[in-house]
């Protein structure tokens, strides 16, 4: 776990706070030498938090002594390895976890592509990985079926348990008190129509794109205003094309922890133009406050539908031809009750906890 509250985080935390932590509790890794997010709260909750460093370009063979060590150290204390990852490259914590004795090992796929391009050695410990890893993982966990197929081997990802990503429903819920907090915090009017979008600021979320989508979207209806949360590597990059294509005082950037269902309440549609996702939890997390959403057709999977508001438009229409689908989409009259339509749908963290809790009966 990194120090930055992103995807993979929301939905490990999001699942320990929903377990019955008096039969299941979790431990977490920090391999990068500084506090990981939220860490004081896993504490709270009885958590430990070991600290490894996994610098495997540093030298391998340190990297697997730093392993071994840990093993020896603490592999008395734990029944079950899960480990949480984008690809295969890195799985050693649940090869050595077999080989010190330890009952269960689980890989959980949270991704459907590379955000960066895998070097020779990672691509290299991909490929072993997808064909060994059977020896010592006990089950394959995905978001979805398509991070199933791009993280495992084939066999592999036709036996993968695919458990929905969900959320805390009641906390995302459409409210209209937020939504008045929101946009008079940001300063729009009541009738101003919002676009907004929520994520890492790097290539896989395909942000410049999104940024032409909001230009052409701004030049078809002045009055139209743009939002934009996240924080990452290319955050300058974008406040740069941001300040090219013409929206500066119309977009607002904001990198900093954001009340999200204020945010989600505060728009008026949601748009996700990702180069891939595993799930794409922002779009159940924007579904849940009745927001029309927008995403990529052919790279996020269908399982991300969940409500008839939302639509699926190919990257090839360019950013013309999203904005004139956007714009020529009705906004749902009533956002009241779409979190009860996810709870309906299986999409509510009790119920995800009580399948991930299943894997380890």
């Amino acid at each position: 776990m990194s120090d930055n509250f992103g995807g993979t985080e929301a939905t490990v935390y999001g699942l320990y706070e929903h377990l019955d932590r008096s039969k299941i509790q979790f431990d977490f890794l920090n391999v990068y030498g500084h506090p990981i997010a939220k860490q004081k709260r896993l504490e709270e909750l009885g958590a430990r938090v070991y600290d490894l460093l996994l610098k495997r370009r540093e030298g391998y063979f340190k990297y697997v002594r730093g392993i071994k060590r840990f093993y020896r150290e603490h592999a008395g204390e734990f029944d079950a390895v899960v480990c949480n990852v984008q690809c295969l490259d890195q799985i050693d914590m649940a090869k050595y976890a077999k080989r010190f004795k330890i009952k269960q090992t689980l890989v959980y796929g949270h991704n459907a592509g590379h955000g960066i391009r895998p070097s020779r050695m990672a691509s290299l410990a991909i490929g072993w990985n997808k064909r060994v890893s059977h020896r010592f993982v006990d089950r394959y966990i995905a978001c979805s079926s398509l991070a199933a197929r791009f993280a495992f081997a084939k066999k592999d990802a036709e036996k993968a348990r695919v458990i929905a990503t969900g959320i805390d429903t009641e906390a995302l819920a459409f409210s209209a008190k937020k939504r008045e907090e929101f946009r008079t915090k940001f300063g729009y009017g009541p009738k101003t129509v919002v676009y907004g979008s929520a994520g890492r600021f790097d290539p896989q979320k395909n942000q410049f794109f999104l940024l032409d989508v909001y230009k052409e979207i701004g030049l078809r209806d002045p009055e139209a205003r743009f939002f934009l949360s996240g924080r990452g590597p290319l955050e300058g990059a974008i406040r740069e094309k941001c300040r090219q294509v013409g929206l500066e005082g119309r977009c607002q950037i904001v990198t900093e922890f954001l009340d999200y269902q204020s945010f989600y309440s505060g728009l008026d549609a949601f748009l996700l133009p990702s180069a891939f996702e595993g799930l794409g939890l922002v779009l159940v997390e924007a579904q849940c406050s009745g927001l029309p959403c927008f995403a990529t057709a052919g790279t996020i999977p269908q399982e991300a539908k969940i409500l008839s508001s939302f639509q699926f438009l190919p990257l090839e229409e360019g950013p013309a031809g999203w904005a004139s689908s956007i714009l020529q989409s009705s906004q749902p009259s009533d956002r009241e009750d779409a979190h009860l339509k996810l709870k309906e749908e299986g999409w509510d963290l009790e119920e995800t906890a009580r399948k991930y809790a299943e894997l380890f009966q």
